[in-house]
């Protein structure tokens, strides 16, 4: 029962609406609408590898030969509360299949302890918010930086992107290896790929997808030395142009945290983040 506004009527036969039910409308809250555009995101990246993609009302999967391990996914669709829970046997088995070398499952809700699994807590990345019409704040820079973002759309484009994101994450096992990060395809995707250069040299890349509402920046790199040049931060801005009418998400470490706080973001919670890696084994 809400505090603000008229009481509604619970549909016979139906659990009262909980933001997370199978079969809740993907508008019903902006949370539920990051799920489907960051699921969504994550079948265009595998697919793009010729990876391999499943969903149902609780978990979305995606799993390809891709090294990031966040774009191989397993994205919980509901709160997950005992560590037997019958779709954690679902996400083993979908990873054992495939050929993903690392993956993640990421929960909007508090887990239960996953080590006896075999998995690794990676962290709890906030989720950040800005609305539409928000005010957007000018990036944090250097004086006199000669600076430039152009979307990466050719095959050399993208392979400059993953380079830059390889050595900026950093990604240790895709730098060098063109072709283990971000599929080729990528640059002629609903996905944008952004570049920043500085002195045209690229030091900046930022991934964006526009779906379920939302503009979902969902990854971004820069090299250690173009820091504090504002080259984050207009990747930050040109990403959200791609629909300022819509709220702008996306979740990230403490390190980038104050960034977007600092572009007026606002900081709603925390997501739980697991990792698991091929010939992992469980503790218990």
């Amino acid at each position: 029962m809400g505090t603000d506004g008229d009481e509604g009527q619970t549909v016979s036969g139906r659990p009262p609406e909980t933001g997370w039910l199978a079969d809740t409308a993907v508008e019903d809250n902006l949370l539920r609408q990051f799920l489907h555009n960051q699921a969504d995101f994550a079948d265009l990246l595998a697919e793009g590898f010729g990876g391999a993609t499943a969903r149902t009302g609780d978990v979305a999967l995606a799993a390809s030969r891709c090294l990031v391990p966040y774009f191989n996914e397993a994205l919980l669709l509901r709160p997950v509360l005992s560590d037997d829970d019958p779709v954690l046997d679902e996400v083993d088995a979908f990873f054992a299949a495939s050929e993903a070398p690392v993956w993640v499952l990421l929960s909007a809700w508090p887990t239960p302890p996953f080590e006896g699994r075999g998995w690794e807590l990676v962290g709890h990345p906030a989720f950040v918010v800005r609305t539409p019409g928000a005010d957007l704040r000018e990036p944090a820079s250097r004086p006199g930086v000669d600076l430039a973002v152009r979307r990466a759309t050719s095959a050399s484009d993208v392979r400059a992107a993953e380079a830059v994101m390889a050595e900026g994450y950093p990604l240790d096992d895709a730098a060098g290896r063109p072709g283990s990060a971000f599929p080729e395809s990528l640059g002629d995707s609903d996905v944008s790929v952004h570049l920043a250069a500085v002195g045209g040299t690229d030091v900046a890349v930022g991934l964006g997808y526009v779906a379920h509402g939302c503009v979902n920046l969902c990854g971004a790199a820069t090299l250690p030395a173009a820091r504090r040049t504002g080259a984050w931060g207009a990747l930050v801005r040109r990403r959200i142009a791609a629909a300022p009418e819509l709220p702008a998400v996306a979740f990230t470490s403490d390190f980038s945290r104050p960034g977007f706080e600092h572009l007026g973001f606002v900081s709603a919670f925390r997501f739980t983040m697991w990792a698991r890696s091929r010939g992992s084994a469980p503790t218990g």
